[in-house]
């Protein structure tokens, strides 16, 4: 059930991209913390217990959604739907080409990246797109995936629970830096394995990128940025914070790397899937 369920669930993702808004856990998630945000206690040490509380709330009311006990097949069609709505694969890609269809929206670039875009250069801009490229690769699709493949889909959703904690409140300065600071903590937490996991698929596509992720790891678990810069040969830049070597990055080296995701993409979906399959084997016959 599990392997189907990930299948099922990568295809809709493949086709249709997110579930309606209305019925998408990651937008109940963002509006239960959005809620705990509103009643916050302006103190420090009150607010980092406080948002501990809020974090661990959002996760238990996710555990809650993947444990719904129902028959079959509406079992099987719910942890589709979570899945589903856990993975992004096509909404980064259909953000990424939307970010360069024209040349560089300095607007379509703002919506998936945290940094202020109207200080950024085009070539700031085009390196934005390709480290949320990347960044998303392990948010979006390693991390859920190997959640799910060790824990199924209570794993998946715990995950998303936490990640999305983080990208709402998860910033280390400002109004959110000490009511985020569990979440960004425990998400650093959950995806220190899989971000080091996804080295290995970046290995199969150019020999190095495995030991120059490491070694250049642009933040705690910004392996994988280091590592498309790697691939591609490209300069990838945040002002202030970390500079990667490489080719100037142009509208046609994002591209590339839309299309080093998708293939990354597809090799990450093969291996979770034949993870599964072997446990699955492995627990038949013991």
């Amino acid at each position: 059930m599990e392997l189907l369920v990930l299948l099922l669930a990568v295809t809709l993702d493949v086709f249709i991209s997110e579930p309606p808004l209305v019925i998408h856990p990651v937008f109940w998630f963002g509006k239960l913390i959005s809620f705990f945000e509103k009643l916050k206690i302006l103190n420090h040490i009150s607010d980092m217990i406080y948002g501990a509380f809020s974090t661990l709330a959002v996760v238990a009311f996710a555990l809650t959604l993947a444990l719904i006990p129902l028959p079959q097949p509406w079992c099987l069609l719910w942890h589709v739907h979570l899945l589903f709505s856990a993975v992004s694969i096509r909404s980064m890609i259909v953000h990424a080409e939307r970010c360069v269809r024209d040349g560089v929206d300095r607007e379509a670039v703002q919506q998936i990246v945290s940094r202020n875009t109207a200080e950024l250069d085009e070539e700031q801009l085009c390196s934005a797109v390709i480290e949320s490229v990347a960044e998303n690769y392990v948010d979006g699709l390693v991390s859920p995936l190997f959640y799910f493949s060790v824990f199924g889909v209570a794993g998946a959703m715990v995950y998303k629970a936490v990640n999305t904690c983080d990208a709402m409140i998860g910033y280390r300065k400002g109004r959110y830096e000490y009511f985020g600071k569990f979440a960004a903590k425990l998400d650093d937490v959950l995806n220190f394995v899989p971000a080091r996991i996804s080295l290995i698929f970046f290995e199969l596509l150019k020999r190095g990128a495995l030991r120059y992720g490491i070694e250049r790891n642009v933040k705690l678990n910004g392996c994988a940025i280091a590592a498309m810069s790697y691939i591609l040969n490209v300069e990838l830049e945040k002002p202030g914070y970390y500079l990667l070597p490489g080719r100037k990055v142009n509208v046609s080296l994002v591209e590339e790397a839309i299309g080093a995701f998708k293939i990354l993409s597809a090799i990450a979906v093969t291996f979770f899937a034949t993870v599964i399959a072997v446990r699955i084997v492995l627990l038949t016959h013991l």
